[in-house]
């Protein structure tokens, strides 16, 4: 396990996820496919839409990056259907 979690810490891919998801386990997650398709980004997002240049930017209507994240906790074009924000210890890195 050890050397599993140094790998999943080290690692450069899944950022996303390791950052709800810190630590390994052998226990088991039954995210349904569109859990898996919105915490992983890989939804219709302009974030991941741009990334293919399907969208001619990454921006959200309101001004801000389109990630999922920010769609459910701080859009106020998504208002109704917001979460509580991540605290920020599991807030992705910005630069």
């Amino acid at each position: 396990m050890a050397t599993w979690q140094m790998a999943w810490y080290d690692g450069d891919t899944v950022r996303l996820i390791h950052n709800i998801i810190p630590k390994v386990s052998l226990q088991r997650i039954n995210w349904t496919r569109n859990e898996v398709l919105f915490l992983t980004g890989h939804w219709p997002f302009s974030s991941f839409l741009q990334r293919f240049n399907l969208d001619e930017t990454s921006f959200c209507p309101c001004g801000r990056i389109g990630t999922p994240i920010h769609y459910v906790t701080d859009c106020l074009l998504t208002a109704s259907y917001h979460m509580t924000p991540p605290s920020q210890q599991h807030q992705p890195v910005r630069f």
